[in-house]
């Protein structure tokens, strides 16, 4: 039996929780996981190169264990930039330090990370003047307007000329899409080395927990936050990758 499964078999149908043993294997599961997992960071990272200035701020909403960050700072080890990181589950922002101290004496740079143990909708969100947030795979677990009032909490601590992305689930409105999206998806996850029983013991775990909605949905869940000119950064079949602005110019 895989390590995969066993972690979902340990839920209950629609009991998926971020507890501490999946803190411990969550970077190998997510990378199996979520398509293009690695792809997705790698974009979000090199966007910093124009939306985060030396000593700016990154803020991350559902930072799990740091993987965001530490793309970033691997990027720019000399560009001082400070992380607010924010999560729900403290053993995946004790795992986030230990990885982003060992990388920052690995590249030289400086880690400079505030750690927040938080459920983003309620806030309170104690960073000012972001210049990057993240909301990379997290709004998904989220009812919309929950997800608004996480949005509007960011917006509020967004610097005017911030930026916002967010990476989620989505829920193709055509069920042929869907159905392909579904299919394809399971093939992905098969050829990383995930077993159709772990495959299968994942999704009986989410039910109920993820919530996709369409990607206009979303779009206009940024809108209705705040954020202004949403934009499709990246998409693949059922994922997708979003940006916006503070400002509307």
């Amino acid at each position: 039996m895989s390590e995969d499964t066993d972690i979902a078999e340990r839920f209950d149908t629609g009991g998926w929780q971020f507890t501490p043993d999946v803190a411990e294997v969550f970077d190998d599961h997510v990378r199996a996981s979520v398509p293009h997992y690695d792809v997705i960071q790698d974009l979000v990272a090199e966007t910093t190169d124009w939306l985060v200035p030396a000593g700016g701020l990154v803020a991350d909403l559902g930072a799990s264990t740091g993987a965001s960050a530490r793309r970033i700072l691997e990027r720019h080890p000399a560009r001082g930039i400070r992380f607010a990181l924010y999560d729900e589950q403290p053993a995946m922002l004790d795992q986030a330090a230990a990885e982003l101290r060992k990388l920052a004496a690995k590249v030289g740079g400086e880690y400079d990370a505030t750690l927040n143990a938080t459920r983003i909708q309620d806030g309170p969100l104690v960073h000012e003047d972001a210049d990057l947030t993240l909301c990379l795979f997290t709004l998904q677990f989220l009812p919309r307007q929950e997800r608004v009032k996480a949005l509007r909490l960011a917006r509020i601590s967004a610097a005017e000329s911030g930026a916002l992305i967010v990476a989620e689930k989505i829920r193709a409105i055509d069920s042929r899409w869907a159905e392909i999206g579904s299919d394809v998806a399971h093939d992905y996850k098969a050829d990383r080395g995930i077993s159709d029983a772990a495959i299968r013991a994942k999704a009986r775990a989410l039910r109920g927990v993820l919530r996709p909605y369409p990607q206009q949905t979303t779009m206009q869940a940024m809108a209705d936050a705040g954020w202004h000119a949403p934009e499709v950064l990246f998409r693949w079949h059922s994922w997708a990758v979003i940006g916006a602005f503070a400002s509307a110019q």
